[in-house]
């Protein structure tokens, strides 16, 4: 967000948000209760066992295992791949692009579809060769074809590997993303439908590639088993900050300041961070976190309603508006983590900046598209979706009425922008 945000409050002046009252772009599904009640489980009962249980059953699959973090189970399963190539969008988030180097990977790129925000069929044809590996995302929780890159995949002898990490619990022609590719892979990082701090899942879906108990038997790096107090403490008080009094008066007025400060542009080395090294790969998957992630799995059923509600808010406001809707028509509206939108012909910072003063604080990402500056104009429609972008929030504690009001703000915007 702080590229589009800094482009769009440059020459801004005054009072950026008027209003004291804010929606923020996210907020947990793991409430202070969840995070309270998950220190207590039964003596002698690995939560972590029963977790595992519990997503075999949802997913109608055996082999699951955890990881610290959804990047090193991607890296994870491609350090036990032989081939030496990935194929993945362009439009994408950094830290994929990490754990595919980290598993000693050659990148190869694909733009997403024109509209969309994710490969499909079409793009990974060009390039899917023998032996290389498919790295399919479902961004903001959106699917693709996958059926059909699966299938292209088996034509021309590729592996598939589905990032799923945005999608926990979405369904596409009746069964969950995740279990269609020979492996899946989960999240269970803070701004995720199910967070727990971090953790990821790898499922495997075709045992016949490699043996899946070398997952638990190659980890990348030297783990060790905290329990994350820091993690709870911090995700009770971003609780706290997230309610949208305190966030409008207090949080985004200093994110807003944040985006005025300068960019310094250093000329000493960069200094490179083993990722390796860091939480996300060193830390064991606690039973904590698994405890929290099964209190709420049990109200999977409620959380999918909700956001469905949302999602026909959204959708039924937007009809026949300015506003593009960045979905699929075949989709599974429960299971989208946001809601994708862009105002054609019309300039970001520009509705960045009304939204503002009518105290919408609306959230971008991956404003950089994953290849180097000097490759992008080869991907147009990853550029074109990180330049024009817009996520709208979708979680249980925003409500039926801040969503339509929210939605009936951002059709105003499409208007009164030019």
């Amino acid at each position: 967000m702080k590229i589009a945000y800094r482009e769009a409050l440059q020459a801004a002046q005054g009072n950026l948000c008027p209003r004291r009252r804010v929606i923020p772009p996210n907020r947990l599904e793991a409430r202070n209760w969840d995070l309270l009640a998950a220190l207590a489980h039964l003596p002698g009962a690995d939560p972590r066992v029963i977790l595992r249980e519990s997503l075999g059953r949802l997913l109608n699959r055996e082999q699951i295992y955890f990881a610290p973090s959804a990047r090193s189970a991607i890296a994870r399963v491609l350090r036990l791949l032989p081939q030496t190539e990935v194929v993945m969008p362009a439009f994408n988030c950094g830290v994929v692009k990490s754990a595919v180097e980290v598993a000693g990977k050659r990148i190869i790129y694909v733009d997403i579809a024109q509209g969309g925000v994710n490969a499909t069929a079409e793009e990974f044809a060009a390039v899917a060769q023998p032996g290389r590996i498919l790295l399919i995302t479902y961004q903001f929780g959106v699917p693709t074809d996958v059926e059909a890159i699966c299938e292209l995949a088996r034509s021309r002898g590729c592996v598939t590997i589905e990032d799923a990490a945005c999608s926990f619990g979405a369904m596409r022609s009746g069964q969950r993303l995740g279990t269609f590719a020979d492996f899946g892979v989960f999240s269970f990082e803070s701004w995720k439908r199910l967070p727990a701090f971090r953790g990821g899942v790898i499922v495997v879906n075709n045992k016949k590639i490699f043996d899946p108990t070398a997952l638990d038997q190659d980890p990348i790096s030297q783990r060790s088993l905290r329990m994350p107090m820091r993690e709870l403490l911090s995700a009770m008080g971003r609780n706290i900050a997230t309610i949208p009094w305190l966030y409008g008066s207090l949080i985004l007025p200093v994110l807003l300041r944040g985006y005025f400060k300068p960019v310094t542009n250093s000329t000493a080395p960069e200094v490179q961070v083993d990722v390796t090294t860091t939480s996300p790969f060193t830390r064991e998957f606690h039973p904590y976190q698994a405890q929290l992630i099964s209190r709420m799995l049990g109200r999977m059923d409620r959380i999918r309603r909700h956001i469905s509600d949302l999602v026909s808010i959204y959708t039924e406001e937007f009809r026949g508006s300015p506003v593009s809707v960045l979905l699929p028509s075949e989709r599974d509206d429960a299971g989208l983590l946001r809601f994708p939108i862009a105002f054609p012909g019309k300039s970001r910072a520009a509705v960045l900046r009304e939204g503002l003063k009518r105290g919408l604080y609306l959230e971008t990402e991956f404003e950089n598209p994953l290849p180097e500056p000097g490759e992008q104009s080869r991907y147009p429609n990853s550029v074109w979706a990180g330049q024009n972008l817009i996520l709208l929030p979708l979680y249980t504690a925003l409500s039926l009425k801040d969503a339509r009001w929210l939605a009936a703000q951002v059709r105003e915007i499409a208007t009164a922008v030019h």
